[in-house]
């Protein structure tokens, strides 16, 4: 089903805005789909995907629950949408032309300056103010993931039952941590209650720029 999204997304403009993170192929499940997931951006779109609803296809935008609202107000008036959640819109239509017209919604100068006005900012004592980026926190998979230490407090901030990657990043375990020049390495393990993600917090209580890289569960071997 990727040579059917990417094609849409390329087609449409939509490929060359975002950075992409991974692409997730789900085609073997009952009701098959795909994402392409896309790195952070201000707009707190987080996939666009293609499912396989039999007898027709349709196409998702996934974003974050808190996107801007004039944001989603403008995607959910576009033609074709057939469901519309808190995290997500659905449409059946001509593809190519939905994606042509999503592009041209997120090229609009005052979508931009809107979103980039709609930033969450942090609480804990240290960082407090500070803008954080949009995470999808319902990920599970971790390993070999790297992760910004803005991403790191955005994920320990958020407190709510969809934020999976968290419970994941509680677990103890072995990661890598760089300088954001990436000239400075450490090789470190967490074995608390707070586990991988409780052990970088700390580390940001005396560095502020590193970037920290999962790679594995349990015990270093």
């Amino acid at each position: 089903m990727f040579d059917v999204l990417e094609p849409i997304l390329i087609k449409g403009g939509l490929a060359s805005m975002f950075e992409l993170r991974v692409k997730d192929d789900h085609t073997l499940e009952t009701r098959p789909w795909v994402a392409y997931r896309v790195k952070t951006n201000f707009y707190k779109i987080r996939s666009f995907e293609l499912w396989n609803n039999e007898p027709k296809r349709f196409f998702r935008i996934y974003h974050a629950a808190d996107i801007n609202e004039n944001l989603y107000s403008t995607l959910t008036s576009l033609s074709g949408v057939i469901k519309k959640t808190k995290d997500y819109i659905d449409y059946q239509t001509d593809f190519v032309q939905l994606a042509i017209s999503i592009a041209e919604v997120l090229a609009s100068k005052e979508i931009i300056k809107e979103c980039k006005a709609t930033s969450r900012l942090a609480h804990t004592s240290k960082f407090e103010g500070l803008e954080l980026p949009d995470v999808d926190v319902s990920q599970e998979i971790v390993i070999g993931q790297t992760f910004s230490w803005r991403e790191v407090i955005a994920i320990w901030e958020d407190n709510s039952e969809d934020n999976k990657i968290k419970q994941v990043l509680s677990q103890n375990g072995v990661y890598i941590q760089r300088s954001e020049d990436g000239k400075s390495r450490y090789i470190g393990s967490a074995y608390s209650q707070d586990g991988i993600i409780g052990r970088w917090m700390k580390h940001l209580g005396f560095l502020g720029d590193a970037h920290h890289k999962f790679i594995r569960f349990g015990k270093w071997l």
